[in-house]
């Protein structure tokens, strides 16, 4: 009789294998979440600067654009 025959090793590996299954799965989401939240809402605040453009020589202070006067 081999060691791997006994009932008490199946259920032993079967705990391990759920076990590496919820460490991949849970892997795996967290992996998606950083993803999202670095690039896909990243690019929204970059679509937002592109809509900010302001011509040379102006600046904006609190929302209001201001052109220097030459």
């Amino acid at each position: 009789m081999h060691f791997w025959d006994d009932d008490e090793s199946g259920s032993a590996t079967r705990f391990f294998e759920a076990k590496l299954l919820f460490i991949m799965i849970f892997s795996a989401a967290g992996i998606t979440f950083a993803i999202w939240f670095f690039f896909i809402s990243g690019a929204d605040k970059a679509s937002e600067d592109v809509k900010t453009v302001l011509p040379p020589n102006c600046y904006s202070i609190n929302g209001k654009q201001t052109c220097p006067k030459k």
